[in-house]
């Protein structure tokens, strides 16, 4: 069954302006005000080396919300390492990041993680895209005793990133594809589903116009809702859904509320 999760920061206000951000201030109290909004997992956002997860002590209190709120931790999103290319960060930092989750990944029920190749980390040029490559292999070295999955979220076309993920060492790399993005940036969901429905792991929900514009409310934009319920049956690997939709700053939790509502009346229809 495919789980349903909400992204970290879609519970708060925002921090210092900034749309998504761990929320520093309020990350406890999303466990509770998860639950009682009905989700049994959240993602949780990784935005600096200051995040409580790396922290040995702070990990036993993540592990105690999750048991005392019946809440997992589905996936983590490595937002850290958007700063720069891939290529850029140093093996050291990547197996010290790892070796952190994969203290914790057991205990809180992860599934997935996943690494951005998009926007400032975006391949732009054919020598970043082979450096690229190389790390996403060791990447999966780093983690190949990992009771996890790995997923590539990124910006590029649906061919380009077949091409990146064809190298055959990275046969286990899969993606987290971002319906919202995909409308934004003008391609079109059918072309993933064709060549890539095996390697789609996860789906962040979330709606943009065309044209690379703001989240807007689901339905009202152009993200292909009614193709995705009508095809998310045919990705055999998908193992999350999770909600990284529009939200204000003052009517955050109703916002996500009726975003998960949609969800589950027309997309997952349950």
């Amino acid at each position: 069954m495919v789980t349903l999760s909400f992204v970290q920061g879609r519970l708060s206000n925002e921090v210092a302006g900034k749309y998504q951000y761990f929320p520093i201030h309020n990350w406890r109290n999303e466990f509770d005000k998860g639950r009682e909004i009905g989700f049994k997992s959240l993602e949780w956002i990784i935005s600096d080396f200051s995040n409580p997860i790396f922290d040995p002590v702070q990990q036993k209190e993540i592990i105690n919300l999750c048991i005392q709120n019946n809440i997992s931790i589905s996936s983590i999103s490595l937002d850290l390492l958007m700063s720069k290319t891939l290529d850029n960060f140093k093996k050291n930092e990547l197996s010290w990041i790892f070796k952190s989750i994969k203290k914790i990944s057991k205990k809180v029920n992860l599934l997935r993680v996943s690494i951005p190749v998009e926007e400032t980390s975006g391949i732009r040029d054919p020598i970043t895209f082979f450096k690229v490559q190389n790390k996403l292999v060791e990447i999966l070295n780093i983690n190949k005793d990992s009771n996890f999955l790995l997923a590539v979220e990124s910006d590029m076309a649906p061919l380009s990133l077949r091409k990146l993920l064809s190298d055959n060492k990275l046969k286990k790399m899969g993606i987290l594809l971002d319906v919202g993005n995909i409308a934004a940036y003008g391609y079109k969901l059918e072309d993933y589903f064709k060549i890539l429905s095996k390697k789609i792991y996860s789906i962040h929900i979330k709606d943009r116009k065309t044209g690379i514009g703001p989240s807007v409310k689901l339905g009202s934009g152009d993200a292909e809702f009614e193709y995705l319920s009508n095809n998310i049956h045919k990705l055999e690997n998908l193992k999350d859904v999770v909600l990284q939709t529009f939200k204000t700053n003052k009517g955050y939790l109703d916002n996500i509320i009726q975003a998960r509502k949609f969800v589950i009346k027309n997309i997952l229809k349950e």
